[in-house]
């Protein structure tokens, strides 16, 4: 039995890494006495498996996890059992039966959403706001530079932002952002204004950004999909003809 669960991780959960929410769901799995199936070799480990990752200290106001079990139970007594072991912040919405076999979350999510809050070093109105944010969405290309163990990598994160606005409210900005994701990669929310402050001159303070991812989706021909709703592959089906 393969079910597909919708939650939220917000508030203290947002701290919350993403290799170790994984062991969570184990742990409170565990606990509830689901039966987990478990791969086979000399390692085996949980079949448990989360759509794109959500950075720590990011909320995530819905979120997907496919878990297979080795039986057939009741959704609603698994999602209530599961629910009584799950720490404060992670809350499960809803869940589906979906045939062993699907394609695996990464496979088909490919957008999210955002509203990011960021404080203003500087005061700026409206006008001023939308000048900078309309100039970056007319650059054809972005360069960022990411650095990790590896050393330095330059790439253009234009390409995978879809929808950008912003507002201004008190001493803060208000951002809505709609980028692609999926398995060869994504643009993160902090790099998207750390361009717009080093671009555009836009006086973002980067240090006390509040981020909440609202959703992450199945993205065909202009239309957002739940993972959970059957009609999702409808699309994939049109696109592979």
């Amino acid at each position: 039995m393969l079910l597909r669960i919708a939650y939220s991780k917000l508030e203290t959960a947002k701290y919350i890494a993403h290799l170790d929410l994984t062991r969570v769901f184990e742990r409170a799995m565990r606990r509830a006495k689901i039966p987990m199936a478990y791969s086979e070799g000399f390692n085996p480990h949980p079949k448990i498996a989360f759509g794109s990752a959500l950075a720590v200290a990011v909320e995530g106001e819905r979120e997907y996890v496919d878990v297979e079990l080795r039986q057939d139970m009741d959704i609603r007594e698994v999602l209530g059992r599961l629910q009584e072991q799950l720490p404060s912040g992670i809350r499960l919405l809803e869940g589906r039966v979906v045939q062993t076999g699907s394609k695996a979350l990464m496979a088909v999510l490919n957008a999210a959403s955002y509203l990011i809050r960021v404080p203003m070093a500087l005061p700026i109105g409206p006008e001023r706001l939308a000048e900078g944010m309309d100039a970056w969405l007319k650059r054809e290309h972005i360069p960022f530079a990411r650095y990790s163990k590896k050393g330095r990598t330059d790439k253009d994160i234009r390409p995978w932002v879809k929808r950008l606005t912003g507002s201004v409210e008190g001493d803060a900005v208000i951002v809505e952002l709609e980028v692609e994701v999926g398995n060869s990669g994504s643009v993160r929310p902090e790099e998207v204004l750390a361009s717009l402050r080093d671009l555009e001159n836009l006086p973002f303070d980067l240090d006390a950004l509040q981020i909440k991812r609202t959703g992450i989706y199945v993205h065909y021909e202009g239309q957002h999909y739940s993972p959970l709703d059957p009609d999702h592959k409808r699309g994939f089906r049109s696109e592979a003809r």
